[in-house]
């Protein structure tokens, strides 16, 4: 039975670190995906790269703004997140956060669609525009 349970969790480890994105190089990024990065943000700073699953995303700032992107393999634009202040957040989704200590809100665009997104308690809250929660 021991010896089950260490493999059941050896298992589950394993599976939880392809889950998660893993920290790249920046030379180890496809030449496609760097040169749309660097076309569509000339003037980013302190770029991090990361692969999750098939995807790229690169943290980074820009002027004053935090900004991830991520990018499919051929360097096509899946998903942009800006940092935003708490006060900037659409007064709907501010009206829905009422009373809970937002550590960071953002602003995500993915697939056409604007998400609004607040760590409230280590946790990321997902809402539309209107203030209503999407899971």
């Amino acid at each position: 039975m021991k010896r089950n349970t260490a493999s059941l969790t050896t298992l589950a480890i394993a599976l939880s670190t392809v889950v998660f994105a893993q920290r790249l190089a920046a030379d180890k990024v496809p030449a496609a995906i760097k040169q749309a990065f660097a076309k569509a943000y000339p003037t980013a700073k302190a770029v991090k790269w990361d692969k999750e699953g098939k995807d790229y995303e690169a943290s980074f700032e820009q002027g004053e703004d935090e900004l991830s992107v991520v990018f499919d393999e051929k360097g096509q634009v899946l998903e942009t997140e800006k940092e935003i202040k708490f006060s900037e957040l659409p007064a709907a989704v501010q009206q829905a956060l009422k009373g809970k200590k937002v550590k960071e809100a953002a602003i995500i665009m993915k697939g056409g669609k604007t998400m609004y997104e607040a760590e409230v308690g280590g946790k990321d809250l997902m809402f539309d525009s209107e203030g209503k929660p999407i899971k």
